[in-house]
């Protein structure tokens, strides 16, 4: 079974080298997830589901993670150089602005011809290309520009 298929699942980021003796690694994850409590978070990597038991940050611009029944370096080592993947049902894990990732709603039609084509990051903003009928414009990720309700993103100016 393909765990990836089973609903849709985006990459957020990259396990790297193990951090210390209890299973914790180092991971390259989107900046949008850095500040997010991600513990009991379901992620795939190599086709293998695994839930998140810790994930810390550590030192400058680093994180750690540790998943559940991973508790030594070599258990950690062997899921090293693997991208790591998120399900949209987890859609409901917000900032602090009250919006989910912005990366579930790429190629998504927000509203009659609003579609978001990408997100990018500009010191501690976030902010994402959006196409309106044939005009494409930045707009500012964030509470005055978007709203997150019944399970669907709006775009709130025009």
């Amino acid at each position: 079974m393909n765990l990836l298929t089973e609903n849709s699942s985006y990459l957020i980021g990259k396990l790297g080298k193990p951090h210390g003796l209890q299973g914790y690694q180092y991971i390259n994850i989107d900046k949008y997830f850095r500040d997010i409590n991600m513990n009991d978070v379901s992620v795939v990597v190599d086709d293998r589901s695994f839930q998140i038991e810790d994930f810390k940050s550590h030192l400058k611009d680093r994180n750690l993670i540790k998943f559940k029944h991973i508790n030594s370096i070599d258990e950690a080592e062997n899921n090293r150089n693997f991208d790591v993947y998120i399900s949209d049902k987890y859609r409901s894990l917000k900032n602090k602005e009250l919006l989910p990732w912005p990366g579930f709603f790429i190629n998504y039609e927000l509203s009659d011809e609003v579609i978001v084509l990408d997100y990018f990051y500009s010191s501690k903003l976030i902010l994402c290309n959006v196409q309106k009928k044939d005009e494409v414009f930045v707009v500012s990720y964030d509470k005055d520009n978007f709203i997150y309700k019944d399970d669907s993103l709006y775009l709130t100016v025009n």
